[in-house]
C-alpha cells in the first residue's frame, strides 16, 4: 500500500511547478524540473523532493538542507485540493484544516534500516515565509498552525474541522491594516483541538502581494516539554525570516519532511 502511495505521490511530484524569486509584477516563470527519477528508486524520490524545495528556496530560506525521510500527503477537504509540492490552491479552498497522512521513505540498505515509527513522535507545522510578501517579508515567518503528539503512519481523515472563512477575512484585514497581529487574533483564534499547540489560522495573503509559499514541515522528536511560539509573527523571534527553523531547534525537533503550496489574493 505504501509503495502505491509513494508512486502516486511521485507521479504528481515530477509535474510540480518550481518557482524562482518573484519577478516584476509577480509574473511567475514556470520551470519544470527534470530530476531523472526512477519510479522504483526511493532515494531518487527523496532527492526530487529536496530538489523542489531547493528550487523554490524553501531550502535555505525556511529550512536548513536535509534529506526527507517521510512523505507528507495533505489535502484540504472543502474543495478536495491536494498539496503537491508547489501547486496553486485558491484561498477559498484552504479555510478548513487539512487532512493529512505521512509515510516513511526508505532507501536501499546503504541508507540504513527504516525507523521504528512506533517509538517516534511527530509534530506538523504550517508557516508562511512570505508575509507580507515574498519581496518584502517584513512579518515573516507567520505561524499558521502547529499540531503535535502524532505517530506514523497517521491519518486525520475522520476528524471534522469547522469552516473558518470568518478567520480568513479577519486575518486578511489584519495584514491590510498593519496592526498588532498576535493581540488582535487573540479574539478570533479557533478552538484548540486535541494535540494542537497553535490553532489553525487559514492562509489569507493580502492584495497585490503575489503568490505566498505556505510550507508544511514535519518534525520528529520528544514533545513532552514542547513550548509554543511566543506569538505568531516571526514565531515570536522578532526578526524577519525567522520562524519554524528557530522554533524546531529550540525544542530539539528534527525536520524529516516538507510539502508546500502557493496561494495568492485574487486582486494583484
Amino acid at each position: 500500500m505504501y509503495q502505491v502511495l509513494r508512486l502516486v505521490a511521485l507521479s504528481t511530484l515530477v509535474s510540480a511547478l518550481v518557482r524562482p524569486n518573484v519577478l516584476p509584477e509577480y509574473q511567475q516563470e514556470i520551470i519544470r524540473p527534470s530530476p531523472g527519477v526512477d519510479n522504483n528508486d526511493n532515494v531518487h524520490f527523496q532527492s526530487t523532493i529536496r530538489d523542489v524545495l531547493l528550487a523554490n528556496q524553501i531550502i535555505p530560506q525556511v529550512l536548513d538542507d536535509f534529506e526527507p525521510t517521510y512523505y507528507l500527503d495533505l489535502s484540504f477537504p472543502k474543495d478536495h485540493e491536494r498539496v503537491l509540492m508547489g501547486n496553486d490552491i485558491p484561498v477559498k479552498s484552504v479555510s478548513e484544516r487539512p487532512t493529512f497522512t505521512f509515510h516513511p521513505l526508505t532507501g536501499p540498505p546503504d541508507y540504513g534500516d527504516p525507523p521504528n515509527d512506533k517509538n517516534l513522535t511527530f509534530t506538523l507545522a504550517l508557516t508562511d515565509p512570505d508575509a507580507l510578501s515574498r519581496k518584502h517579508p517584513v512579518k515573516s515567518e507567520m505561524c499558521h498552525w502547529i499540531v503535535t503528539n502524532l505517530t506514523a503512519p497517521i491519518g486525520s481523515e475522520e476528524i471534522q474541522w469547522p469552516d473558518l472563512m470568518d478567520i480568513v477575512n479577519k486575518f486578511e484585514q489584519l495584514f491590510e491594516d498593519e496592526i498588532d497581529l498576535d493581540s488582535d487574533l487573540s479574539g478570533s483564534k479557533t478552538e484548540m483541538k486535541p494535540g494542537e499547540v497553535e490553532s489553525y489560522v487559514p492562509p489569507a495573503p493580502p492584495k497585490k502581494t503575489g503568490p505566498h509559499r505556505y510550507v508544511f514541515v514535519l518534525l520528529e522528536g520528544d514533545v513532552s516539554s514542547l513550548k509554543p511560539p511566543k506569538e505568531r509573527p516571526h514565531w515570536g523571534y522578532g526578526k524577519e525570516r525567522h520562524g519554524v527553523r528557530d522554533w524546531s531547534e529550540e525544542n530539539n525537533l528534527t525536520v524529516v519532511g516538507a510539502n508546500f503550496f502557493f496561494a495568492q489574493h485574487k486582486k494583484q
